[in-house]
């Protein structure tokens, strides 16, 4: 005998915030899954591999290589929310060189965290991560202004154009 559907199907609203929710919290869980089992410098320097791994399969959709970062800035204003981030990016131009200020109100990782009840916060090993990559890949000088992590009202990130 087939069991029935439920009568009342889940809005797709409330699949998307499942789906978002466990990809965070995946993410989490791996970084302290790895931590438990190999030590926390064994299990951070895997997490950074595997994440180098996946930023390399997320940059062969960008072909040409590297985005100027003013396009970058536009990708991440489409890409961020989709994963539950409320941001905005300012464009200022200080000293004729282009500056964005990306501030990020809502971060999934850090709601996530606390949801979860852990005391590491992702800031440490997702977004100091993000700027370290960035800056060894030479994809712009991104710099940490705040985070909510520390009592900030926003994450707000100042980047530049890579200059050698």
């Amino acid at each position: 005998m087939r069991l029935p559907k439920p009568e009342k199907e889940i809005p797709l609203e409330s699949q998307l915030e499942k789906l978002r929710d466990q990809l965070v919290s995946d993410r989490i869980n791996l970084y302290l899954d790895l931590k438990k089992i190999l030590g926390e410098e064994k299990g951070t320097e895997l997490f950074k591999k595997l994440y180098d791994e996946g930023m390399k399969r997320l940059r062969k959709n960008f072909p040409g290589g590297k985005l100027p970062i003013g396009e970058l800035m536009k990708r991440e204003l489409i890409s961020f929310p989709v994963l539950g981030f409320d941001l905005f990016i300012d464009h200022e131009v200080e000293n004729s060189e282009d500056v964005y200020y990306e501030h990020l109100t809502t971060c999934p990782f850090l709601n996530m965290a606390k949801k979860m009840g852990i005391s590491e916060l992702p800031c440490d090993f997702i977004c100091n991560y993000d700027v370290e990559v960035a800056t060894r890949d030479k994809r712009g000088r991104w710099e940490i202004i705040s985070r909510m992590g520390d009592g900030a009202s926003e994450c707000q990130f100042r980047i530049r154009e890579w200059q050698e």
